[in-house]
């Protein structure tokens, strides 16, 4: 019985061993962008968001959808990102060819020391909500 449970515990151990070694040292990070009245931040679709670590030299991205949504990869996609700290960087779409696209939000987001944005990626999920300013209109 003894050995019965030394047993299991040596292939218990190796198979989290097995799990661990496996990992890629990510946390899954898929959040939301939204204006301060809590609206998504729609017109960001086809922007990016980008995280910078603070504490490894190492950045991870993700693609912002219809909705102001977004999943973040760093190795593969949507593997999420190293923890840590990391300061936080939104770019809106780019035009295509001849397209203009006007600015949609604050230009100091686009700008790791301007955006004032900052997450801290934890184990398990990390489902943040950045909230940004709408780029003043010129008028």
């Amino acid at each position: 019985m003894a050995s019965r449970r030394a047993a299991l515990l040596v292939c218990s151990l190796l198979l989290l061993g097995f799990a661990v070694g496996c990992s890629n040292g990510t946390y899954p990070v898929h959040g939301s962008i939204v204006y301060p009245d809590g609206t998504p931040a729609k017109e960001l679709s086809g922007g990016a968001i980008e995280l910078d670590s603070l504490e490894q030299e190492i950045s991870a991205r993700g693609s912002i959808d219809d909705e102001g949504k977004f999943i973040i990869s760093t190795y593969e996609a949507e593997d999420g990102a190293v923890p840590g700290k990391h300061r936080v960087l939104i770019i809106s779409r780019q035009g295509i060819g001849d397209e203009t696209v006007g600015r949609v939000i604050d230009g100091k987001y686009q700008s790791f020391e301007t955006s004032g944005l900052e997450l801290e990626v934890t184990p398990g999920t990390n489902t943040p909500t950045f909230t940004v300013e709408r780029a003043k209109s010129k008028r």
